[in-house]
């Protein structure tokens, strides 16, 4: 996966996710847990000729930062639930 970022400020960032989509929607979830952000949500332009675009603003701390630590606890709950599944096999 590549990401491509289109705007970033302290509280507000824009990036376009290359060659991927379903990481995004529990990103997305991930990050409207977290009381800090305001607003978080990614679409398609057009399915066929763009690549999916990921917004996220926050009121507190840095966007870029916010977007790590999700990202950070998504891999941590995956690992987990692998973990999981190999203890059934």
């Amino acid at each position: 996966m590549e990401i491509k970022i289109k705007k970033e400020s302290a509280k507000e960032m824009e990036f376009e996710v290359i060659s991927e989509k379903t990481i995004l929607n529990p990103l997305k979830e991930k990050l409207l847990e977290y009381e800090e952000v305001e607003y978080a949500e990614w679409n398609v332009p057009h399915p066929l000729v763009a690549n999916p675009e990921f917004y996220v603003r926050v009121s507190k701390g840095k966007a870029k930062d916010v977007v790590k630590k999700a990202v950070r606890e998504l891999k941590e709950e995956i690992e987990e639930l692998m973990k999981q599944l190999e203890e059934k096999e």
